[in-house]
Formats: structure tokens, C-alpha cells, sequence
């Protein structure tokens, strides 16, 4: 199903990045920028702290990592909150009805 309020397309400022591991995992980070580790703050560059934050998506041994903007993550945050809203008022119409 496609609806209207869960699909968003963002053009961020910042371009994607592509990691290849030797470790397989699956799962989804999102890392707000509040570390002064030496990682972060390499990926951070010349960026200031707590103006973005970077979210990324590992599947196996390749991620993917987007840093957005505090407007482009507040827009992604409303996306996902509106099409919540849409698929839990959809659980509530379909109570009752055996989907299986």
C-alpha cells in the first residue's frame, strides 16, 4: 500500500556515504551529534556540532549513512509520525477482521 503520508522524498544538502565491512550486521542507526570521539568528529568535518545528525542503515556487510539537516530530519520525523497515525487508525478498522 502506498499512501500519501507515509512517502516523502528529501534532497538533502549532504550526499550519502557507502561503507563496505568485513563484519555482517543488519540494523539502523541514528546517531545525533553530541561526540567529540575522533570518529564522529571526522565525519562531522568541519560541521558544528549539534546542527545535523546522521542516520544509517546496515544490511550485512554494507552501509549506507545520511547526515540531514535539523529541518530535513524534522520533516522525515513528521513523515513517519503522519503514516503512523494512518496505519494505526487502519489497525483500528480492521480489529475484529481475521486477515490471515
Amino acid at each position: 500500500m502506498r499512501h500519501e503520508a507515509g512517502h516523502l522524498i528529501l534532497d538533502p544538502i549532504f550526499a550519502s556515504e557507502y561503507y563496505q565491512d568485513d563484519e555482517s550486521d543488519c540494523f539502523l542507526a541514528v546517531d545525533i551529534d553530541d561526540c567529540d570521539c575522533k570518529g564522529c568528529i571526522k565525519d562531522r568535518g568541519p560541521i558544528p556540532k549539534y546542527t545535523t545528525l546522521s542516520i544509517g542503515l546496515v544490511a550485512g556487510k554494507q552501509k549506507i549513512s545520511q547526515r540531514l539537516t535539523l529541518d530535513e530530519a524534522t520533516q522525515l520525523a513528521d513523515t513517519l509520525s503522519r503514516y503512523v497515525k494512518v496505519l494505526k487508525d487502519l489497525e483500528l478498522v480492521g480489529e475484529g477482521v481475521d486477515l490471515a
